[in-house]
């Protein structure tokens, strides 16, 4: 004979594995290192961009912005929303003009590709 506490349990462990992997996924998917495709999609608004300005951003994206907020969606903003949130957390993260200039455009490299995937 079947127990069913002990089935209800084991159904939702692994409703609770599942889950736990399919939301680290979407944080992975957050943070992806920038490429070719993002600096394309951003180089219309921002011609002189280099890689390695969005490599920087990237870098504190995953660092400074995570270290007190986690990962978060970053297609949840618009451009004008992002722009707001990075010139009011730059300061209380010390971040220098540079490096708020890099994070913001990281962001907008993000949205701008994700933006023509989905056309």
């Amino acid at each position: 004979m079947i127990n069913i506490s002990k089935l209800k349990v084991f159904i939702a462990t692994i409703i609770f594995i599942v889950s736990c992997k399919v939301r680290n996924q979407t944080f992975t998917a957050e943070s992806i290192a920038p490429t070719d495709i993002q600096l394309n999609a951003i180089k219309m608004n921002y011609p002189n961009i280099m890689m390695q300005d969005l490599i920087n951003g990237h870098a504190i994206y995953i660092g400074v912005c995570t270290d007190c907020h986690g990962m978060k969606n970053i297609y949840t903003r618009d451009e004008k929303q992002w722009k707001y949130e990075v010139d009011r957390m730059a300061s209380r993260s010390k971040l220098t003009h540079k490096q708020k200039e890099e994070l913001y455009q990281y962001i907008l490299s993000m949205i701008a590709s994700h933006s023509s995937e989905n056309k």
